[in-house]
């Protein structure tokens, strides 16, 4: 489901970039209004900070305790079993009939509800919007004397005599339509030496002298004559069939009655399915939390840290000892007294990762290097040579970006944020043969709608203009660039273009880039894997701040080292000799 809020924040194209449906896969609420609450998550704007601030101290609460295995492990197992009734809901509160079967469900939403709330009880956990519901009271509505159970039946209900009453006389004519249906077969045994068979059939072969009593036979009625058999099935005496028409009349009664019950089941529940429904949201809503929990610790992420328009940084105080068994990094208060002078206005990142990138990095065998960096507000602007980590530079940001406005743990061991109304992504190839523009043409296309679109806006470009000619892709590249610097926007860029570092303004950043001690190792790979494992060895991705025509040029090395030819190595060198014109 995507809500109003989500849409306006950003576009499939950009989610798809970032890798948001890959990472939205690792939070895996286990009931089904959990997986409701997940698919309404929502982006929180810069104005809805209390909203965001209370969905952050609960996911502080929750990972405080879930060191408890076993707690953490029972209170899933209730919430799996908790049934999304909110059609069922709307029903009773239409006062429409239901079924026996629909109560049931309502008793075992109520019955592991109370389970529920009895262990966040257990361990402390109070949430302001946890409203209390009369679970105990609603459960003895469906409930029999007695200590309660998880099991229903409108027969045992308390207080219902009649429909007791009528039960318990269907039960006298069954067990006396029983007694006539042994008493036939006991005698037919006692006559031929065999029952009928469990399809109520007696069969006698041509030549069985018994076969003319049979035929005489009250109890028995032919039902097939054939060359070698003759075969008879039982027939129903005048006590039986009195006693089934008892019977069907019996079970008219209990419908009539059990209708009745249920319509005042409907009834007595209808003032309160408004609160019920509520708790239904709760429970999705604490589910929910307990996910966030679970995937903070798989990632021993940090609490995002929103910065408020006075440039203070929220965080929350976390006790040391409940930050180490969660492997959260928390900040405590005490770090960022309130009379502080606030250092950032904008982002800051310590240890970030992208988890997919991650995951691919570690099962190639090789080591994630993790971002640290900081951006105020206004453009910054990458460089760093091909395959060094700028894209997953972007991708990590916008991701930390995402999960922190959503109000989620962050792979990173801190992460301070600035929130803005949306965030968008161009990655500098958007070609479309359904729209028949080129490369080119749908990156214009897309950058004009992330740059004119409503609302401030976190934007990241990649490699800008690099699909049209270069004199013209690095002078849009720079008005690009500059137009963004006086925009109200702010963005990170990823660019070869050396002239996009000469913008006053731009906070420059560079990826260390390849070590040079280890080119020729690279060199001497022989096969594909093999340069790319090595490169990734010799590759420095960590980010430092640079300046002004700071571009590394390893782009040559590089071709030579995944086995270009080398005459075109040679030329190449040639030409660049003559551009940069003769040395010394």
């Amino acid at each position: 489901m995507t809500s109003q809020a989500d849409r306006a924040y950003w576009d499939e194209t950009t989610k798809q970039l970032l890798g948001w449906p890959e990472v939205l896969a690792m939070l895996q609420p286990v009931s089904k209004a959990g997986l409701r609450a997940k698919r309404e998550i929502r982006p929180f704007g810069p104005q809805e900070h209390a909203l965001w601030q209370e969905r952050m101290e609960d996911l502080r609460a929750v990972q405080a305790v879930r060191d408890d295995a076993a707690w953490v492990k029972e209170l899933q197992e209730e919430l799996q079993m908790v049934p999304d009734l909110r059609a069922l809901f709307q029903l009773i509160g239409q006062g429409a009939t239901l079924r026996q079967a629909d109560f049931f469900e309502v008793k075992q939403f109520l019955w592991h509800g109370y389970a529920v709330e009895e262990l966040l009880v257990q361990k402390g956990l109070v949430f302001g919007w946890w409203e209390a519901l009369a679970w105990e009271p609603l459960l003895r509505r469906l409930n029999p004397p007695g200590p309660l159970v998880p099991a229903f039946s409108l027969a045992e209900l308390a207080g219902d005599v009649e429909l007791l009453r009528l039960h318990q006389e269907l039960s006298v004519l069954d067990e006396a339509l029983f007694a006539e249906k042994k008493a036939q077969g006991d005698r037919l045994r006692a006559q031929y030496g065999r029952k009928p068979g469990k399809d109520g059939q007696l069969v006698f072969d041509k030549l069985d002298a018994a076969l003319g009593v049979a035929r005489q036979d009250a109890d028995l009625m032919l039902l097939q004559d054939t060359v070698f058999e003759v075969v008879f099935r039982t027939a129903e005496s005048l006590a039986m069939t009195e006693l089934v028409q008892r019977r069907e009349a019996k079970l008219a009664e209990i419908e009539d009655q059990e209708t009745a019950t249920l319509q005042a089941l409907v009834e007595a529940f209808r003032p309160d399915v408004e609160a019920m429904s509520t708790a239904l949201e709760a429970l999705g809503r604490v589910d929910l939390t307990l996910a966030k929990a679970a995937l903070a610790n798989k990632w021993s992420a940090g609490l995002p840290e929103w910065i408020t328009a006075a440039g203070q940084s929220v965080v929350f105080e976390v006790k040391a000892e409940a930050v180490a068994c969660a492997g959260l990094q928390g900040v405590s208060s005490a770090e960022h007294p309130a009379d502080a002078h606030p250092v950032y206005i904008g982002w800051s990142i310590e240890a970030g990762f992208h988890p997919v990138a991650r995951e691919a990095v570690e099962k190639r065998g090789g080591t994630f290097t993790t971002l640290d960096f900081e951006l105020q507000p206004g453009v910054g602007l990458i460089t760093g040579p091909n395959m060094g980590g700028k894209t997953v530079v972007l991708k990590t940001f916008g991701l930390l970006q995402a999960l922190a406005q959503h109000a989620m743990p962050v792979p990173a061991r801190r992460y301070r944020f600035h929130p803005l109304e949306r965030i968008g992504v161009s990655g500098g190839d958007e070609q479309s043969m359904v729209s028949g523009l080129s490369s080119f043409g749908a990156e214009m296309q897309r950058l004009a709608a992330l740059v004119n679109g409503t609302g401030r806006a976190l934007l990241l470009l990649d490699e800008v203009a690099r699909t049209t000619n270069p004199e013209e892709g690095e002078a849009l590249a720079i008005g690009l660039a500059s137009y963004l610097l006086n925009s109200g926007h702010s963005a990170l860029f990823a660019s070869h273009f050396p002239g996009v570092t000469e913008v006053s303004g731009l906070q420059l950043y560079r990826v260390a880039g390849l070590k040079r001690s280890l080119l020729d190792h690279l060199q001497q790979a022989s096969e594909q894997s093999d340069v790319l494992q090595r490169l990734q060895s010799a590759m420095d991705y960590t980010l430092v701040k640079s300046g002004p025509g700071d571009v590394p040029k390893d782009a040559v090395r590089l071709a030579e080292c995944f086995g270009l030819p080398q005459a075109v190595l040679d030329k190449t060198q040639a030409v660049l000799q003559r551009k940069e014109g003769p040395t010394g």
